[in-house]
């Protein structure tokens, strides 16, 4: 019978703010570069930024309940 050990489970780290500011920054300019490429025509910028912060924010919370 294999013996089971419980190791206490460790909290993912926490994004700082600064990181979360470069997440969004990051995702959104390859968004953005992908969009001109698809369609050969600049993007919302405000609205791409919302998106992108979103979708973000949605990968943290689901990462951080883990």
């Amino acid at each position: 019978m294999k013996k089971t050990t419980s190791e206490p489970r460790v909290p993912p780290p926490a994004v700082t703010p600064e990181e979360r500011y470069h997440m969004i920054n990051d995702a959104a300019y390859f968004r953005s570069l992908k969009h001109r490429q698809e369609t050969g025509r600049a993007e919302d910028e405000a609205e791409s930024w919302c998106e992108v912060e979103s979708e973000i924010d949605d990968v943290l919370k689901k990462h951080h309940a883990g």
